[in-house]
């Protein structure tokens, strides 16, 4: 979840929360001031009913007082439903053909020697309207208040937050090998300003010590080619010695092998440093199709010798821009690994279609992650593995510098590596 989203999420809830919570408060305190003002106006009414009385002077005049005033209800008094109180009822209106609201309020008085209820009521009808209208208003303006609030919200927070996602945008384009110059723009908040001098810095002191690294693996490298030729020419002369025992010239061809492995470890290390400095030119026209043939042709004795087959069934016609020396060697290195890996009798299968070249072979399922495979020095559980560590790692790098993808899976117990174009 984004930061964005989750400090508006917040504000989300607690506005939702406040909302729901106000909406029945209002309607609750609304109608409370209502009827309380209600109630004054039938209280009001019945402290004139004293008034009212006076100017009765006949049972002619009650009656015709009960006909013309609807809002008044005289009826006798009887003790058990009196209610001193103002109370809600419902009553049926006549005039609307319906159930109404009423708002009534029931006072005891003696009229002409009898004891009567009078009832003074007035309907909630339009109360019930006003609080209805006005509360629709209130959730309209609240509902707007807090549309407002979440677009101000997102507005302002995008602004704050836009230094902090100049430097994840930096950080995630910034490329170690490509020398990405570092973001010195100044910020407007201080605490982004001493994040993007920190990253600087860290970055800055990064880029020195892997520029140190990489001046000492070449110039070692290169140190190295000298030694190792005049070793290497002075262990042939000695095994043309004809007075060396058996033992002594079995000891020297060990040394040979050893100082073989360490020239071709010094090679690859040249290359991936060459690979790293962008030492070639990719302007050629690399026929892929071709290349795997040229690299099954110079690998199949090794095949052979393990009684493996190398299956290149109907491939299609595919061109790249790229370097073909390492194209080439790309395709021999990914050869080499499935011929290695592979046991004796099984079937090495080449597929090249028009978006990518899948190179499998058979054999157990690896127990590290597909950035370990192509680490450099990574060995695989394959103990008798006569490699440096070097070659699909070269492999990676050379497939980066073509701007192709070289991926790994496991699949129907084969191991696969695919080229994707």
């Amino acid at each position: 979840m984004k930061l964005l989203n989750y400090s508006s999420r917040q504000y989300l809830w607690l506005s939702a929360v406040i909302i729901l919570l106000s909406i029945p408060s209002f309607y609750f305190v609304v109608n409370s001031l209502f009827l309380k003002s209600t109630d004054e106006t039938l209280k009001k009414e019945a402290a004139l009913v004293p008034t009212y009385l006076s100017k009765l002077k006949t049972e002619t005049d009650l009656n015709f007082w009960k006909n013309i005033d609807h809002d008044v209800i005289i009826t006798d008094f009887d003790q058990s439903n009196f209610n001193g109180r103002p109370y809600t009822k419902e009553v049926y209106n006549p005039e609307s053909k319906e159930d109404e609201r009423y708002r009534i309020l029931e006072t005891k008085t003696k009229i002409f020697g009898k004891i009567y209820t009078i009832s003074f009521k007035v309907s909630l009808v339009e109360n019930d309207d006003l609080i209805q209208s006005i509360l629709i208003i209130q959730i309209t303006l609240l509902l707007l208040l807090f549309i407002g609030f979440q677009l101000v919200n997102r507005s302002i927070s995008k602004k704050i937050w836009q230094p902090f996602n100049k430097i994840l945008i930096f950080l995630k384009e910034y490329d170690l090998d490509k020398k990405t110059p570092l973001n010195e723009e100044v910020l407007g908040i201080d605490e982004f300003n001493d994040l993007n001098l920190e990253v600087n810095g860290l970055i800055s002191r990064t880029e020195k010590t892997y520029h140190l690294q990489k001046e000492f693996t070449e110039n070692a490298a290169h140190e190295l080619q000298t030694p190792i030729a005049i070793i290497k020419t002075k262990l042939d002369l000695f095994l043309q010695e004809s007075n060396l025992t058996k033992n002594q010239s079995l000891i020297v061809e060990q040394i040979s092998y050893v100082l073989q492995k360490l020239g071709n470890l010094n090679k690859n290390l040249l290359l991936l440093s060459k690979l790293e400095n962008q030492q070639f030119h990719f302007d050629e026209d690399v026929e892929v199709k071709e290349q795997v043939i040229n690299a099954i042709e110079n690998l199949n004795f090794f095949a052979e010798a393990k009684y493996q087959q190398i299956l290149f069934n109907k491939p299609k016609e595919v061109s790249i821009k790229g370097n073909l020396n390492l194209f080439s060697q790309l395709i021999q290195n990914l050869l080499i690994n499935a011929i290695q890996h592979s046991s004796k009798g099984t079937i090495i299968n080449i597929v090249l279609s028009k978006e990518d070249l899948t190179i499998s072979n058979e054999g157990k399922e690896f127990d590290f992650s597909e950035e370990k495979l192509f680490s450099r020095f990574s060995k695989t559980i394959e103990k008798d593995q006569k490699g440096n560590g070097l070659g699909l790692a070269i492999s990676k790098k050379i497939a980066e510098v073509h701007q192709l993808d070289l991926n790994y899976k496991y699949h129907n117990a084969k191991h696969c590596f695919i080229i994707n174009f």
